[in-house]
């Protein structure tokens, strides 16, 4: 891991910027979710990405990974801190009589001896990684983020300051990026600042639950 103070090799977050949330909450990601995609709250309770016009309708609120409450190292899957393929047990006592047959290692590897996951030193969003499935999100209800190149649609050359911002239904890889075309659905939020936090930024004032 480079030393992000002393060295040329910092740790950089150019996907989703928090500027600004009025208010958050917390959920669970129905599915892989990068970082700032607008979703809404399905009918399990989860955040789901939208994909199609009447769910874009709905998708107001911007995510991302939920803060861990613990030290390093981290992993993928549901939990703050994630989770091993075969955690040791909670200390209940169905799994004191059932797991005495799980050795050590095997937390590490799947079911055929292969390792099986990832670990971290940091927190998985310093490094703009997708929150995975079923992993706890933080949920925004309006505010200010900002969105690096990549993370909306089109370049930046095609948002105004002041310009209407939609959730995107245009394919599977962009569910939920903001857009600048209305397809009929919700009016998000708009464009209030243009490359303020680098070449490509843009940084858009979300309404939340006052959209729908």
């Amino acid at each position: 891991m480079a030393d992000a103070i002393n060295t040329g090799n910092p740790v950089s977050t150019t996907k989703f910027i928090w500027n600004k949330y009025e208010d958050i909450d917390g959920a669970n990601a129905n599915q892989d979710t990068p970082r700032g995609r607008f979703c809404f709250r399905d009918t399990n309770g989860r955040m789901t990405l939208p994909r199609d016009a009447t769910e874009a309708a709905k998708a107001v609120y911007p995510v991302d990974w939920a803060r861990p409450l613990n030290p390093p190292p981290y992993y993928e899957g549901p939990g703050l801190n994630g989770a091993l393929p075969n955690p040791f047990n909670d200390g209940s006592l169905g799994q004191q009589e059932t797991d005495f047959n799980l050795g050590f290692l095997q937390q590490f590897v799947d079911g055929t001896g292969v390792p099986a996951y990832k670990e971290y030193d940091i927190p998985p969003y310093y490094y703009d990684l997708p929150v995975t499935s079923g992993n706890k999100v933080l949920v925004f209800d309006g505010g200010t983020f900002t969105y690096g190149s990549g993370n909306y649609i089109g370049s930046i050359s095609q948002y105004t300051i002041g310009q209407r911002v939609y959730a995107d239904v245009s394919g599977a890889a962009n569910y939920g990026k903001p857009t600048y075309s209305a397809s009929g659905t919700t009016v998000v939020g708009i464009v209030t600042q243009r490359e303020t936090f680098g070449t490509g930024t843009l940084t858009i004032k979300v309404k939340g639950t006052d959209a729908l």
